[in-house]
């Protein structure tokens, strides 16, 4: 098999073991034995032209019994003594420069390297793993005393001196090189250092750019993160100075739902900087998923690789991949028992943040199991929070332009308004509207399927078509107020309207934010209640400060549940959530709004808190003959100004009909179909308003 040929090195190597194993066995140990019984096995002198290697051993074989004495063991130690000075010349192959290549990069001593190229030569090369295996079959798998005999022997070393050189503040295990398993003894590598020995199409000796993985380009810019400009700008500056400067245990924590572009962001970041992004953990080299333990280990020497680094920063991406509910520390959702064996003290997790020689990005979903003092040696925090629809109109043109589907500017905003989508989200709908040789149509089916599963359909945000300010019935005239508001200048204010369905509530609203030139972030019902209790108060402070993030006017619609009376409150949680949002209306700086269908069961106290509270009501006669000038284009038969619970959203629902079923010009029609709309409503007498 050609892939087991040896190297002219790797005969050294072998030469050099055996040599140092018979100057270091005694010839009653079990090892002697093996090392005997290993050279004199035919099949071993003829594998892969081993036997060149030992030409004096062919005429001694028939000396040596399987239990060797004293002169017979000397024997073996000249023949391999005389081989090794032979061999001495011969010259460093590929995996070798690599290796002292790395060991500049990792300040490792002499010995270091001989152990490390040891383990690396074992785990790459089956002939030496089968000769030392063969060797040692009676001292390997029983303790870690053992193997670290075998090291020692192998390399004519101490125990004592392989055992400090494995201690875990030793170089080469604190450099995450090296890791020994406390429980069954077993010393082995990272797995990605095999690349040394195994990647022979990459002929650069540089260690950093064969063992680490560069993050690739984002296609996102810089203004795609305008929603979240303060975090980023200081992120931006923070780490600029970090690396001008060397600093040590710059860590920046990036949170937030799925798909808000936390690794994206990191992307972009290193591309703004200028510097090399590395991502550390995310699958070992056959593209398996890691464990916790492989990925702590490939960030120790991620750092150590990259400490005198000062244009590298480190991505340690979906930290939530490492959550368990094991008791005791927990490290970004790991758990560590106090027992050192299962990962590390407390203590040692501190100081891998504190001393982390380069910038480190981390990446989580959520926060809240991420152990407090962890989260205080964080140099920054930012959540990243879905993006505001210019941004999202934004990389929908992008993403159409890069696929080549037929769209305009309108087309792009269109599905900005319609969906929340992610970028990633967005790339896959495109690419696949891309294969499937559709157009704009098969993209929106793409997302539409997409968007059911995470939830990002949105409705409409924009004002709605043909709405009319002045067709609101209100306490309070809404052009006025919207004026007097564009006028002053003023974002810190909230409404609270009420009144019937239909009336123009969230449509005012929106109108509203337009005339200030914010985008609309609405959160129905369904976005912030929870069946879990505390659920409820997180996903209203979320949405508060998503509106901050984004610079939007915040709604909660149809927030009943949120505006209910406390004092005939029978639920905790009742209370809570309702106390949640006005804590947060206190200090929040831009618009908030509600809108509630109900004001028999409003909280009085909740009400006072509101700088504006507004109720509408049904359209009076000269609304109701302008709404149908407005929606029909001619005059309203008398019987339709004679209505008393006619309301703009009747006037788009009969347009909306009328259109379907050709009546939009058969005035009699309308106004029956008007008539069907008042007819169809409960309660009709119900008064209204604010009743406290």
């Amino acid at each position: 098999m050609e892939d087991l040929m040896l190297s002219n090195y790797e005969r050294k190597l072998i030469t050099t073991y055996l040599a140092n194993m018979a100057v270091k066995l005694n010839h009653r140990d079990p090892a002697a034995v093996g090392l005997v019984n290993w050279i004199t096995d035919k099949d071993n002198r003829h594998l892969h032209g081993v036997n060149t290697i030992f030409p004096h051993m062919v005429s001694i074989a028939r000396y040596l019994d399987d239990t060797p004495t004293k002169d017979q063991l000397r024997m073996v130690r000249q023949a391999l003594q005389s081989e090794r000075v032979a061999l001495k010349s011969t010259k460093y192959d590929l995996a070798a420069k690599r290796l002292q290549n790395l060991a500049q990069a990792t300040c490792l001593s002499t010995t270091d390297v001989d152990i490390l190229e040891l383990l690396l030569r074992y785990s790459t090369q089956p002939v030496i793993e089968k000769m030392i295996d063969d060797i040692f079959r009676e001292r390997t798998r029983y303790s870690v005393m053992f193997n670290l005999y075998a090291i020692a022997t192998l390399l004519n070393l101490s125990t004592g001196d392989v055992q400090r050189r494995m201690h875990s503040e030793s170089p080469l295990v604190r450099s995450g090189l090296v890791t020994i398993d406390r429980e069954d003894g077993e010393v082995d590598i990272v797995s990605r250092l095999h690349r040394l020995a195994t990647d022979s199409n990459h002929k650069n000796l540089d260690a950093i750019r064969l063992l680490l993985d560069v993050a690739p380009e984002s296609e996102l810019k810089w203004e795609d993160f305008e929603h979240i400009s303060k975090g980023r700008d200081h992120i931006e500056r923070l780490i600029a100075g970090a690396l001008q400067n060397s600093a040590l245990g710059v860590n920046i924590l990036l949170y937030g739902p799925p798909g808000t572009g936390k690794t994206e962001f990191c992307k972009v970041l290193a591309k703004r900087l200028g510097v090399t992004l590395y991502s550390v953990g995310e699958s070992d080299d056959e593209g398996d998923e890691m464990t916790r333990r492989e990925r702590q280990q490939e960030l120790r020497l991620t750092q150590r690789l990259l400490a005198k680094s000062r244009n590298s920063l480190i991505l340690f991406d979906e930290m939530d991949d490492l959550l368990t509910n094991g008791a005791g520390l927990r490290f970004f959702g790991m758990s560590f028992s106090s027992n050192s064996q299962n990962g590390g003290s407390k203590v040692y997790m501190h100081q891998l943040l504190e001393r982390s020689p380069a910038p480190t990005l981390w990446t989580i979903n959520d926060t809240s199991s991420v152990d407090r003092s962890l989260l205080r040696r964080m140099s920054y925090a930012l959540e990243l929070s879905p993006p505001s629809m210019s941004v999202r109109a934004r990389i929908w043109k992008t993403q159409l332009e890069r696929y080549g589907i037929e769209a305009d500017a309108e087309d792009a905003c269109a599905l900005a308004r319609e969906f929340t989508a992610t970028p990633g989200i967005a790339a896959g709908a495109t690419a696949a509207a891309s294969i499937a040789g559709g157009g704009i149509d098969a993209v929106r089916i793409g997302v539409q399927s997409l968007s059911r599963l995470v939830s990002s359909e949105v409705p409409p945000e924009g004002v709605p078509t043909l709405f009319d300010p002045t067709l609101i019935q209100a306490t309070t005239c809404p052009v006025k107020l919207a004026d007097n508001l564009v006028k002053s200048g003023v974002l810190k204010f909230s409404i609270c309207l009420q009144g019937p369905p239909g009336t123009g509530k969230s449509a005012y609203v929106r109108y509203l934010a337009e005339r200030m030139g914010l985008e609309v972030m609405q959160k129905r019902t369904s976005d912030l209640i929870s069946k879990w209790v505390g659920d409820t108060e997180k996903n209203i402070a979320a949405a508060f400060k998503e509106a901050q993030n984004t610079n939007s006017f915040l709604v909660f619609d149809e927030a009943d549940s949120l505006l209910y009376d406390r004092k005939i409150a029978q639920k905790s949680w009742e209370v809570s959530q309702v106390n949640e949002m006005l804590t947060w209306m206190e200090v929040h700086q831009l618009p908030f709004a509600c809108t509630t269908n109900f004001g028999e069961h409003l909280d009085s106290a909740t009400l006072r808190r509101f700088v504006f509270k507004i109720t509408l009501d049904y359209l009076q006669p000269e609304q109701i003959r302008s709404a149908f000038q407005t929606y029909f284009g001619f005059a309203p038969p008398e019987r339709v100004l004679n209505l008393t619970n006619l309301t703009p959203g009747d006037f788009a629902v009969v347009h909306r009909k009328s259109a379907i079923i050709g009546q939009s010009d058969n005035q009699e029609a309308l106004a029956e179909m008007l008539c069907a709309e008042c007819d169809a409503k409960p309660g009709r007498s119900v008064s209204i308003g604010f009743l406290a």
